[in-house]
């Protein structure tokens, strides 16, 4: 009051007090009597009259120089917020309020950012408005503090959305999780939570909200529910492994065993107390079955290698013996030829042991390609029939085959079907006691694009829990002291692998001990006509006109004695003049004096080796048009192309097929 009294006004556009309109005195003393902050700008110059309340807002820098000057004058750092404001008002604009607005002040030697609650009234004169009334609040005190409680309240609600995504990120972790979870509540165990792991476990059943014993019902006397009880009560968890459980996949099904590896988990609340359990785990059924399947592999490979000595063992007796016999003074020709027919028979036997073995090794691989042709299955029944033959009759077995339908022309390998049928054929005759009967079936009606060839036999019949696995190598039904017939138990899968080939398949069927059993292989039906109905092994037999035997010139190299010796003598025996070497690099000297028409090489020899031997003596007078025949231990198609490569005629594999030997003999000449 006393500033605004004592002031000179008459220096102002406002005049001398005295001169004053009463609307602006009247307004004056409103103003100043006033405790809210609020001040008047009068006339065209905006000259302005404020109160006390209003001061308290100023700092040094305004007050009291800031009374009677324009507003131009006194607010010019901020003009451009609120010079348009106060310019609409003058022109006759109606009243404004303007809240929580940043008006920055400089106060105190400091520019300071400053929000305001401040509100325009035009005051009506006589000529239009003739001033503006402002009231106003510094709320920044208050801005502020809404400020910080909204960021806050944003921080909480990122923080809540943030727990949130956890949450439910988590939650989803177990829905999706491999193993089984759930979470049960208090003592009768109550589903909170199931994942879909354990819905699968269980059969999808309803779970939330009941306790196990009402949904999982046979889960009770198995001992889980126990468990469970325990758990509770000693707040102590519980793990197993392997743990056997029937559940049913859907109500009214029957139970399926399944193993578990599972915890149970007590949740122990803050104060102490057990709340529930929390279970997790893992349904290891197929596990448990593949590690019971590998023990069973284990098992069934001791077994077999058990069986491979035995099998081994048995034809070495006889040999053994045999080799005796001829070892005694002055042994009678009868005796001589008993002995070599003993020890050809069982070399054979040995030699077919070792075949399986090497055919199994080689399909397992990949490594058999088919020479595909087009054969009558009924031609590739009769030469399997051919080589089963002598065990058949052994037996006393009838054999009868049978064909329906047109002929039954297929795709394939006219060997490995031999192979296929011959193995059924010798199976059937093994596993049939004496005098039984087989029936070999040959059938194009039943299915138009197919072939099906049936055996059916009389014999000892395919238990139930073989018959699954009948096709799986090593493979074998339980052998009695009375079957002497033998075997690996790889001839079926090779019947099965060699099938696939051809793009068939072969089952077993058998009504259990004793009831026979029958063998059915299907194959595509092929329709054009045969361009090679049957394969005739007669390549190296002299044709009618050979010449008059002639004794061969013969250079044996093995670095083992025993068989280069035992050979050397069956071919001196046969009538041909033999020498003999053990060292590859001696031998290129004595062929080079003894000029040999033929070699006989083994091709593992020690240093140099016989394909290195033969590239040699390719390369020299006395070996380029000699016959160089290969011995070896390896018989796959690689073994025999780089011995060609080599520069080897023939390839034999040990041991050695003399009848085979004697017929290539028999059309060699010299030179």
């Amino acid at each position: 009051h006393g500033l605004v009294a004592g002031y000179d006004w008459a220096t102002t556009p406002l005049g001398p007090q005295s001169s004053w309109p009463i609307e602006l005195k009247t307004l004056v003393g409103t103003v100043l009597a006033s405790n809210h902050a609020m001040f008047l700008w009068w006339g065209p110059e905006l000259t302005q009259i404020y109160n006390d309340a209003y001061r308290q807002t100023m700092g040094p820098e305004r007050h009291p120089s800031a009374l009677g000057q324009t507003g131009h004058a006194c607010w010019q750092e901020i003009w451009p917020i609120i010079g348009p404001q106060i310019e609409s008002i003058m022109a006759g604009g109606p009243a404004t309020f303007h809240e929580n607005t940043l008006v920055p002040v400089t106060r105190n030697g400091a520019r300071e950012d400053v929000w305001w609650d401040y509100g325009y009234s035009p005051i009506p004169g006589q000529h239009g408005v003739a001033g503006v009334l402002v009231i106003c609040t510094d709320v920044t005190v208050n801005y502020l503090a809404v400020q910080e409680q909204r960021r806050l309240n944003a921080r909480l609600s990122e923080e809540v959305a943030q727990r949130q995504y956890e949450n439910n990120r988590q939650q989803t972790l177990f829905q999706q999780a491999p193993g089984f979870m759930c979470i049960l509540r208090g003592p009768t165990h109550v589903f909170e939570f199931a994942n879909d792991a354990y819905l699968r476990l269980v059969g999808g059943r309803q779970l939330i909200g009941k306790a196990v014993r009402e949904v999982i019902p046979e889960a009770d006397g198995q001992g889980f529910i126990d468990l469970l009880h325990q758990v509770f009560a000693s707040g102590t968890a519980y793990s197993a492994h392997g743990l056997g459980i029937e559940l049913r996949n859907e109500p009214g099904k029957p139970l399926v065993r399944r193993v578990l590896d599972f915890v149970f988990q007590p949740i122990i609340e803050a104060d102490g107390s057990i709340s529930g359990i929390f279970v997790q785990g893992n349904d290891v059924t197929e596990r448990k079955g593949a590690e019971d399947e590998l023990v069973a592999a284990g098992r069934r490979k001791d077994e077999f290698l058990a069986m491979l000595a035995h099998e081994l063992r048995n034809p070495l007796a006889p040999i053994s013996s045999a080799a005796q016999l001829l070892k005694m003074r002055d042994p009678d020709a009868s005796t001589v030829r008993m002995a070599g027919d003993v020890i050809h028979r069982q070399v054979a036997h040995m030699s077919a042991l070792v075949a399986d073995l090497l055919d199994a090794s080689r399909l397992s691989r990949g490594q058999v390609e088919l020479v595909l042709q087009t054969v009558d299955l009924a031609d590739v029944l009769d030469a399997a029939m051919e080589q089963a033959a002598p065990l058949i009759m052994s037996h006393g077995h009838r054999l009868e085959k049978l064909q329906s339908g047109p002929t039954a022309h297929v795709r394939g390998d006219h060997k490995r079907l031999v192979q296929v049928l011959a193995n059924l054929l010798t199976n059937a005759a093994k596993f049939t006691p004496p005098g039984g009967a087989l029936t070999a079936e040959i059938c194009t009606t039943k299915v138009p694009d197919e072939v099906r060839f049936t055996l059916r036999d009389s014999g000892i019949g395919i238990s139930a829990n073989l018959l699954p696995r009948i096709f799986d190598r090593f493979a074998q039904g339980a052998r009695s002291s009375d079957r002497t017939d033998g075997g690996l138990g790889i001839g079926l899968s090779l019947v099965k692998d060699i099938v696939h080939l051809h793009k068939g398949s072969v089952s077993a069927t058998s009504a259990g001990a004793g009831q026979g059993s029958v063998f059915t292989v299907r194959l595509p039906r092929y329709r054009a006509e045969p361009r090679v109905a049957t394969v005739k092994v007669a390549a190296l037999r002299p044709p009618a006109n050979a010449q008059v035997f002639r004794p061969l010139r013969i250079l044996v190299v093995d670095d083992n004695v025993d068989a280069a010796e035992t050979l050397a003598l069956w071919l001196r025996a046969a009538g041909h003049e033999v020498r003999l070497e053990n060292d590859s690099v001696l031998a290129l000297e004595v062929a080079q004096i003894f000029q040999p028409d033929l070699y006989l090489l083994d091709i593992g020899l020690p240093g140099l080796d016989g394909h290195e031997l033969a590239r040699r003596l390719r390369g020299s007078d006395h070996g380029r048009d000699a016959t160089l025949i290969a011995i070896s231990g390896y018989g796959l198609d690689a073994d025999r192309s780089n011995a060609h490569e080599a520069g080897f005629n023939h390839y034999f594999v040990k041991p050695v097929d003399t009848d085979a030997l004697e017929a290539l003999l028999s059309v060699a000449h010299r030179g």
